[in-house]
């Protein structure tokens, strides 16, 4: 397959490794809508409805529109696109320059700022969302910012139950959130629902390499560091260290 120009991949500039995880979607899939781990009934469905499924969980749990919505960590902005089309008042934040001018250019439209949450100026917000964003933001400045600016938090991310990684541990995680006044109203457990969005991926590594090099100017020891990361989810999935959760949070 020749290579791609990096004009025609405005993810290219994506941080690494969600520039990998993005192209080897566009090529398996044809299209990305999302970049988060999906939600499977079926680890042999495709990952695009597990995917959907796991957004439509998150909508679930948001009260009706027009409710203002933030949306931290905006993605490919596919979820922030969605929430303005139902009727929500919503707002997109992220901290990467290239992850706001691709949502700017697929949703012409939509409100979304480069900022990142610590730094947000205040404003009030009736929830806000942090789909696989809250693990890149400490968990003391993150509720400290909730508390001036929401009552309301939903998190759908991975957590460590042990000290390895660099995932936040899930009982530190939900006592930030208790020293900040914030109580749990729901906690689910989706790891084996999501654990097979890693497999997804492993599978498709190797078999994507010489693309990956090519076209996004990686090296075969990147490749090789995914894919041994990877395993090391897997495993870490397969042991119970780490897990996938539904956290809801409301400011007593």
């Amino acid at each position: 397959m020749p290579a791609v120009p990096a004009t025609d991949l405005p993810y290219r500039q994506f941080q690494f490794p969600l520039n990998v995880f993005m192209h080897m979607l566009s090529l398996e899939e044809g299209s990305v809508s999302y970049l988060h781990y999906g939600l499977f009934d079926d680890p042999a469905e495709p990952i695009a409805k597990a995917q959907e499924r796991s957004t439509e969980l998150l909508l679930s749990r948001l009260p009706p529109p027009p409710a203002r919505v933030l949306d931290v960590g905006v993605g490919v902005g596919t979820t922030l696109a969605r929430l303005s089309q139902l009727g929500y008042e919503a707002a997109g934040i992220t901290p990467d320059e290239s992850q706001a001018a691709l949502v700017r250019e697929r949703f012409p439209g939509v409100d979304v700022t480069r900022v990142g949450f610590e730094y947000l100026f205040p404003r009030t917000y009736d929830v806000a969302l942090f789909q696989e964003s809250s693990q890149y933001i400490n968990a003391a400045r993150l509720f400290a910012k909730a508390r001036e600016i929401t009552g309301n938090v939903i998190v759908l991310d991975e957590f460590a139950i042990e000290t390895e990684g660099s995932l936040h541990r899930l009982d530190e995680f939900l006592r930030a959130a208790t020293a900040y006044k914030f109580r749990v109203v729901e906690d689910l457990d989706l790891s084996q629902r999501a654990a097979p969005t890693v497999e997804y991926f492993m599978k498709r590594l190797d078999r994507y390499r010489s693309t990956l090099i090519a076209d996004l100017g990686l090296t075969n020891e990147q490749v090789d560091e995914l894919i041994t990361s990877g395993a090391q989810y897997r495993d870490a999935y397969a042991r119970g260290a780490y897990v996938y959760r539904l956290l809801r949070f409301t400011k007593r």
